[in-house]
């Protein structure tokens, strides 16, 4: 499972957490029970918004794969997918954890806004991106950013990448600081 397909499961989790977080471990044990996954090919990516690896244990890219960046080929990650579920239910556990950290950092940085007008998809987003930067050191900020924003694109509205672009520029300029 490459990073970028973590991030999207980690991202979707996080959203649903945001609506039930009376018990973290049934929700995260019923996503990962029911995640969608094509039965047929045992290698194949599932285009779309339902990007997984259910019963893949590596994922092999050939040369005819449509790969969006160049980068992406040297971030698969080739565990088990017992391993690549646990490592997705410790981050966002971690991330749950770190949530008044996270929303401080997020309240300080809105400028004009107030957290709770940001959209429950943006702000997952936002979140994500913010652990990524601060607390994940096996990512650097400029990528955090950049998926931050490429989530957007899928999951927000057509405001929502500039939005989260522009938080997340705010955040790294005074990070950097």
């Amino acid at each position: 499972m490459t990073y970028k397909e973590k991030r999207n499961h980690k991202f979707r989790l996080l959203f649903m957490l945001d609506f039930k977080m009376d018990n973290i471990d049934s929700v995260i044990s019923n996503y990962f029970e029911n995640v969608p996954y094509d039965e047929d090919e045992e290698n194949s990516y599932i285009e779309g918004d339902l990007k997984s690896h259910k019963n893949v244990s590596k994922v092999v890219i050939k040369d005819d794969d449509k790969i969006e960046n160049e980068s992406d080929k040297a971030i698969t990650i080739t565990l088990s997918e017992e391993d690549d579920i646990q490592d997705i239910k410790n981050k966002v556990k971690d991330i749950i954890s770190k949530s008044n950290a996270i929303d401080g950092i997020i309240k300080e940085n809105l400028e004009t806004w107030d957290i709770n007008r940001v959209g429950k998809a943006e702000l997952a987003i936002i979140r994500l991106a913010v652990y990524e930067m601060y607390y994940d050191e096996t990512v650097d900020l400029p990528v955090a950013i950049n998926e931050a924003v490429e989530l957007a694109k899928t999951y927000g509205d057509d405001k929502a990448p500039k939005f989260v672009n522009g938080v997340l520029a705010t955040i790294y300029k005074n990070h950097k600081q």
